[in-house]
């Protein structure tokens, strides 16, 4: 029986290349499963184990964008777990655009967020025998220094995105100690590309590899 991971994230999660918007007009433009972390990492976890790919680009951890309905994680995780029950262990990779000013521009609140996603995981849980299963809290890659020359830099309010997104790991590893969770720093092993919110191809092979070490030490 291959083991189920949720991997619940954002647009690094769903792959969005950072290389911006191409002359056709395209704006989603999404690295293949093969090159993104999460195909990656089932090709290194191998046939027993079933990587289960749960990214949705501007998701937020408890806030409504005014701007982009559905964003929401408090809004969906309770249906997303039970869509993938049973689930042998839940990774939540969140918080980045939490920065973006119009919704709070805090890592502090950010990891805030994330407890409450942790708490309606246990109040529902999806695990075998409907036990909670393991929570691994990955803090984000930091938004990179060069955030006042990207696309996203109004968006995300400049070099104020950057200087947050560096307390998020602390907050983040404090957060999953109080709660029990297991915890990984993505921002060890993985940068930002040109437009300084998403990963580049070979970070994506570098997050991939960490968590698959991580992952096959909690399961």
């Amino acid at each position: 029986m291959s083991k189920r991971i949720l991997c619940y994230g954002d647009s690094n999660t769903w792959g969005f290349m950072p290389e911006g918007q191409p002359a056709s007009g395209e704006y989603f433009i999404r690295f293949p499963f093969e090159k993104r972390w999460t195909g990656i990492l089932q090709g290194l976890l191998g046939d027993g184990y079933r990587v289960i790919e749960e990214g949705l680009n501007g998701r937020t951890t408890m806030w409504d964008d005014p701007t982009a309905p559905y964003r929401n994680a408090t809004r969906h995780i309770d249906a997303c777990i039970e869509t993938h029950a049973p689930i042998d262990l839940v990774m939540i990779i969140l918080g980045t655009n939490d920065l973006k000013p119009r919704i709070s521009g805090r890592a502090y609140d950010s990891a805030e967020g994330i407890g409450l996603l942790v708490a309606m995981i246990r109040k529902n849980p999806p695990g075998r025998d409907h036990t909670p299963p393991p929570i691994l809290i990955v803090s984000p890659a930091a938004v990179g220094p060069h955030i006042d020359k990207s696309c996203f830099a109004d968006e995300f309010g400049g070099i104020k995105s950057h200087e947050e997104s560096l307390k998020a790991s602390k907050y983040l590893a404090a957060k999953a100690k109080f709660l029990g969770c297991e915890f990984m720093d993505a921002a060890k092993y993985a940068e930002t590309g040109p437009d300084a919110i998403h990963l580049d191809e070979e970070s994506h092979k570098k997050l991939a590899k960490a968590l698959a070490q991580k992952i096959e030490k909690i399961l």
